[in-house]
């Protein structure tokens, strides 16, 4: 194949990102003998994806088998669903609100329902598994304001949690180990982004002090994180094997192995008063594996699309 000592697609399985970062070091190295130049690896990689699963797949199209996935963006190319279900604040009408043809949230449908009134997500609905995530007024994130619009976090359409009592909660079966990939901002220290289902401290996300956050689930891993700035928070939770990255830069650690039985996105698990998020999530992919070989495959492609990093 290309040259590069590899026999043929079949022979490798195209398993991991790891395989892709092999064959695109192998095309540099041999163009380079060749006197000529690779001008952007990030570039070569996503091509090398593309001839696996075609230009129009998806982060689940290539990294396949999450446990639950709720984004503001298309996640799957075959997922035909609607992404938030969304209650006006007037009058307390609902709409499912669907994306684009370009994979993005349909704003204008949004704008059009929500005109002249607050709009509230009281579904945010999983493009993997139909394990749906729910919640009734008045815990419901906010996504559409009446005075400013949609709610964004750097110019892409964003739920904004109050800080005080707004969370989805979901339970579905989710043993260790497990992988997680959010978008968030968080402003203080005290609050939780992601939780498991009904019990503190499963796998969560948690700002445990000013620019920190913490990976916890019997024991903590902790890394740096600026105090209400925009991230993606990735992580592994498989014992002594376990880390916590933010924007791709990771630590590792050694954690327990309990179960998080599903999930709570924006609060504890416990859902106990002063704990909520005050800030932004725009998407939450939950694994029950490790990730460890697609982690940095998974990143880009979030990356790609929210321009967080550099």
């Amino acid at each position: 194949m290309l040259g590069l000592g590899i026999n043929t697609v079949i022979d490798t399985g195209w398993s991991s990102s790891s395989l892709l970062n092999v064959i695109a070091g192998s095309f540099q190295a041999r163009v380079l003998a060749d006197g000529g130049e690779v001008e952007n690896m990030v570039c070569l990689n996503k091509n090398l994806r593309d001839l696996k699963t075609g230009p129009d797949s998806l982060l689940i199209d290539r990294y396949a088998s999450p446990s639950a996935a709720y984004s503001l963006r298309k996640l799957r190319r075959d997922y035909l669903g609607p992404a938030i279900r969304v209650r006006r604040n007037d009058n307390d009408e609902e709409q499912d609100i669907f994306f684009n043809s370009d994979g993005s949230l349909d704003t204008a449908s949004l704008e059009a329902f929500c005109a002249g009134t607050d709009g509230y997500v009281d579904t945010w609905y999983d493009q993997a598994n139909g394990n749906d995530a729910t919640q009734d007024e008045p815990n419901q994130p906010k996504i559409y304001d009446s005075s400013t619009g949609v709610v964004t976090e750097n110019g892409k359409p964003a739920l904004e949690f109050d800080g005080s009592n707004d969370y989805f909660t979901k339970a579905f079966t989710l043993t260790n180990p497990v992988s997680h990939f959010v978008v968030a901002q968080a402003s203080n220290t005290g609050e939780f982004i992601i939780d498991g289902y009904n019990n503190p401290n499963r796998n969560s996300l948690y700002k445990s002090a000013t620019d920190q956050i913490r990976l916890y689930n019997a024991a903590g891993i902790y890394q740096t994180h600026i105090d209400g700035t925009q991230a993606v928070f990735s992580s592994i939770s498989n014992g002594s094997s376990s880390l916590l990255a933010v924007n791709g830069s990771s630590v590792t650690g050694t954690h327990g192995t309990t179960s998080m039985d599903g999930v709570t996105i924006g609060g504890p698990g416990t859902l106990s008063a002063g704990y909520f998020l005050d800030g932004t999530i725009q998407e939450v992919v939950l694994y029950g594996s490790d990730q460890s070989t697609n982690r940095t495959g998974i990143e880009t492609d979030i990356n790609d699309h929210y321009n967080i990093y550099t």
